[in-house]
This record gives C-alpha cells, sequence and structure tokens, in this order.
C-alpha cells in the first residue's frame, strides 16, 4: 500500500437504531426502453418493452456486459417480445465491432442495485420520511454504478465475483469513499468492520491496475483537523494509482431523532479547510505535478470565498461530485453572455427557481438576463422546509416547498427549475412536475443547470437558438 497504517485486530462498534428502509426493487431484466431509429435492434424487429434475453448464449448482469458481448462481429440475439413473452425468437447477426445493436435499457443494471452493508451516521437514507420518491429509498453501494456514472463505493461489500468482473473487465477508474485513511476511524465512520481493510482493498484494485477517484465527507470533530491531513496525505502517496480526493461537507437533514448527534461545517471550519486545502495543492504541485485534492463549491460558498479559476481543477475529475460546477458555470456564462438578445420580439417573464446555496452564483447572471430589452427574470431561491435550512442545494429541493413558497406570486410565463431537483418527473417528495404546475397555475419548465440551460429558459428557445438547455415542460391543467 501507499501509506503504512497498523490495523485494529477488533473494533468495538456502537449501534444506534435506524429506519427500515421501505424500499424493495423489482426483479430487474435487460428491458429495452428506447430503441435508436435505423439500428440494428430496430432492424430485427426489437421494441420498447421487449426483453433481451440472452446474447450469445450469456444472461447480461448489466450494460457492461452488454457493451463487451455486442463488440463481437457476430452476435447471437434472444429477444422476449413484451406483448407475448412466450413468443422468444433468436438473431444472429453480423455487424462491425465497434457497432451496438442501438438498444437503451430501462436501467444500466439488470439484475438489481447492490445494496450497502454500512450504517454511515451520515447516510442519508437514514435521514428521510416516508412516501417520498422511491428512489430515495435505494441505499446503493454498487460497484458498476461507480464505474459508469461516478457513483462512490466503499469498497466494503464486493464478493469474489465481484472483484474477478472489476479486473477481468477493467472497470477503471471507480469512485471510493475513502472518508479517512486510518482504519479505526473508518470502520467508526462507516459502522462496518469491513471499513478498516481499505488498505487491503485499495492494494487489490492497485494491482489489477485500476485507478480511483477518492472522497472525503468530512465530520467536524471526528475526520477533519490532524486526521484529514494525514488521509490527504496517505491519498496522495498512492498517486497515481489514486488520481484525485475530493472533500465535501457532511449533509444533515432535520430528520435524526435516532441518530447520532453530528456537527454541520460551519463557515469557520470551511474557511479553515478551503486555506488547508490552497497549502496542500501547492505542496503537491510542487512534488506531484497536480494539485491532487479539491474542495467541493460548498466548502467555498459556505466559507464566502471565491472558487479558483477553471485550470486550478485539472480538468474538473470531480465535477460530478459538485466540485468546480460554480467555476465552469460562470466560465460558460462568459462565453455566451455576448449571444444574449439586445431585446426580445415578445415580452417574456420567467421566475427562476434555486436553493439558497447557489442563489448569490446566480444573481449576476440572471441580472444579466433582466439588460434584454423586453425580459424580465426573477431569481427565487427556495428555502429548504422539507429537510431543514440547513440543506441549501437545487437537488433536494421539494416540490411542496416551491408549491409553498410560490404560490400566489406573480411568476410570469414560466417557472424555470434545474433539473438537478428531479429524477424522471419527480422531486424528492413524489410530486411531479405536472402535478407542481397545477398548484402554481404557471407553465413549469424544467432545465438543465449551465449557463445554457438558464439562457435558453429565460429567453426562450427560438431566441437562444436551439432547445438543448430545455428538459421538458409542465403545464397546469386548466
Amino acid at each position: 500500500m501507499c501509506y503504512n497504517r497498523a490495523m485494529p485486530l477488533a473494533l468495538d462498534l456502537p449501534t444506534f437504531p435506524k429506519p427500515i428502509n421501505p424500499y424493495r426493487p423489482p426483479e430487474p431484466h435487460a428491458i429495452a426502453e428506447r430503441i435508436e431509429p435505423g439500428s440494428i435492434a430496430e432492424e430485427i424487429g426489437i421494441e420498447p418493452g421487449d426483453e433481451i434475453l440472452s446474447i450469445n448464449g450469456q444472461r447480461m448482469e448489466d450494460v457492461i456486459d452488454y457493451r463487451f458481448l455486442v463488440a463481437e462481429p457476430e452476435v447471437e440475439v434472444v429477444v422476449a417480445p413484451r406483448r407475448d413473452a412466450s413468443q422468444a425468437y433468436t438473431v444472429t447477426v453480423e455487424k462491425d465491432p465497434d457497432e451496438t445493436l442501438g438498444v437503451w435499457f430501462t436501467a444500466d443494471v439488470f439484475d438489481g442495485i447492490r445494496i450497502c452493508t454500512n450504517d454511515c451516521d451520515f447516510c442519508f437514507v437514514y435521514q428521510n420520511r416516508r412516501r417520498m420518491r422511491k428512489s430515495v429509498y435505494i441505499k446503493d453501494d454498487d460497484y458498476r454504478l461507480s464505474f459508469l456514472h461516478g457513483e462512490f463505493i466503499t469498497l466494503t461489500n464486493l464478493t469474489e465475483q465481484n472483484w474477478q468482473r472489476i479486473r477481468d473487465y477493467h472497470l477503471s477508474p471507480l469512485y471510493v469513499s475513502i472518508h479517512a485513511t486510518d482504519p479505526e476511524v473508518r470502520a467508526r465512520m462507516i459502522r462496518n468492520p469491513d471499513g478498516a481493510k481499505l488498505r487491503e482493498h485499495l492494494d487489490r484494485l492497485f494491482s489489477y491496475g485500476i485507478q480511483i477517484h477518492g472522497q472525503v465527507v468530512l465530520c467536524p470533530g471526528i475526520n477533519d483537523g490532524a486526521m484529514l491531513e494525514r488521509t490527504v496525505a496517505d491519498m496522495a502517496a498512492c498517486y497515481p494509482k489514486a488520481l484525485s480526493l475530493a472533500v465535501v461537507p457532511v449533509g444533515l437533514t432535520r430528520l435524526r431523532a435516532k441518530l447520532p448527534h453530528l456537527d454541520l461545517v460551519s463557515p469557520e471550519g470551511a474557511s479553515r479547510l478551503v486555506e488547508s486545502i490552497r497549502d496542500w495543492q501547492r505542496d503537491l504541485r510542487r512534488r506531484l505535478g497536480t494539485r491532487f485534492v479539491f474542495a467541493s463549491d460548498e466548502m467555498y460558498l459556505l466559507a464566502g470565498e471565491p472558487t479558483p479559476g477553471a485550470p486550478a481543477y485539472e480538468g474538473f475529475p470531480q465535477y460530478e461530485n459538485g466540485v468546480g460546477m460554480v467555476t465552469r458555470l460562470r466560465g460558460e456564462w462568459r462565453r455566451l453572455r455576448p449571444r444574449l438578445p439586445t431585446r426580445l420580439a415578445r415580452p417574456r417573464r420567467v421566475t427562476i427557481v434555486s436553493g439558497t446555496l447557489a442563489a448569490p452564483v446566480l444573481q449576476p447572471l440572471v441580472d444579466d438576463l433582466n439588460a434584454v430589452e423586453g425580459l424580465q427574470a426573477g431569481l427565487h431561491p427556495v428555502r429548504n422546509d422539507f429537510f431543514g435550512d440547513s440543506v441549501t442545494v437545487a437537488g433536494l429541493i421539494a416540490g411542496e416547498d416551491i408549491a409553498a413558497q410560490l404560490r400566489d406570486q406573480p411568476l410570469g410565463d414560466a417557472v424555470l427549475l434545474p433539473a438537478a431537483a428531479l429524477r424522471g418527473d419527480r422531486f424528492i417528495d413524489d410530486l411531479t412536475v405536472a402535478s407542481l404546475a397545477a398548484q402554481l397555475g404557471a407553465p413549469v419548465e424544467v432545465v438543465e443547470p449551465t449557463a445554457r440551460g438558464l439562457m435558453e429558459g429565460a429567453v426562450g428557445m427560438s431566441a437562444a437558438g436551439g432547445a438543448r438547455g430545455l428538459v421538458r415542460k409542465g403545464c397546469p391543467r386548466r
């Protein structure tokens, strides 16, 4: 391993009552959701809802299997039609090796998501209430979703078969929740003795040639201070097997009655952390040629500090983890701002919804929109009453909070919602976009949380020269 730390022989881990996970995912299969026009799948008659039973005689666990199996120049596909599964048929297809069938599936894993075996005190699943969007209750820890979508895993629930698939398919990079390199501290944080085996698990990944991006969820008084400094040093010693390390603040909701007390990262703590990150980056860049460790945007916003420029993020390796989003948004807006029309052909008024954390970032962009003649754009930060006002990000805005705080307000021609607040057409509290539009009595448009998405949603699709930033619309029932 890249660092040396004695392993504890035993850990006395206290237990706390945890809410029951009410969600049990159905038995999944390789179900086609969408067929690309003109594709092989369309040619051989595969339709949405059909199940692909096997390719070259092998059933598939996930889209990773699909991608490897379909890479052969000749594939035998067994399909069960949705309309009559008993009428399964077999088709042999000759194709270019880099050509797929042109099938998009309803899920990326076909055999069920691997459920987390840890009991982290800061786990978001334990901080919810009932009757929310079903996906919120999936306590996943799936190495395939780590490879496919950058979701963080702890490496504590991998079977031998999982390890072999990681090796054989060379699933790299993976995204790993480090939290602390001290074995006892990490095991206590995730309440799993196997958490102490981080050194062993990383060694095994590295021996397969697998690289990782790491994450630390910072819990004040537990893995900060000297403990964090050691974690950064230990992981940096693994570079380039470990490619980056992000430090994000712990997120706590008001629904923690049965959970042990944890402290939020304070503005003062965030400020100290940002300064430490700068010091570590200077040293690591000198020694390794990379900054390696990065603070999340939320840390900078909590500290009231400006985020660094784009070069400081070295290609944004942890962008989806909220590291560098603010900087990229501002940079994209500077490039797109000259394309804003000087005036609109028809007057338009919009209400832009955001979380309270991002509001100061978005306000200058909204000011630019209001300089367009005929356009009125209002920014409405939504206070999170659903989870508590310490939760400030757009991704956790509940539909009921938007409805309560915008109801009876002059909303204009459209309410613009960030796509990050939704999964499909549902908010985290299971309210749909259509239901919100009906409650507000105003059209609702869901836009990508990018500069282009904001611009196109605000000025209208045609005025911005396209519809790439607009995701979908919901209109009130009359």
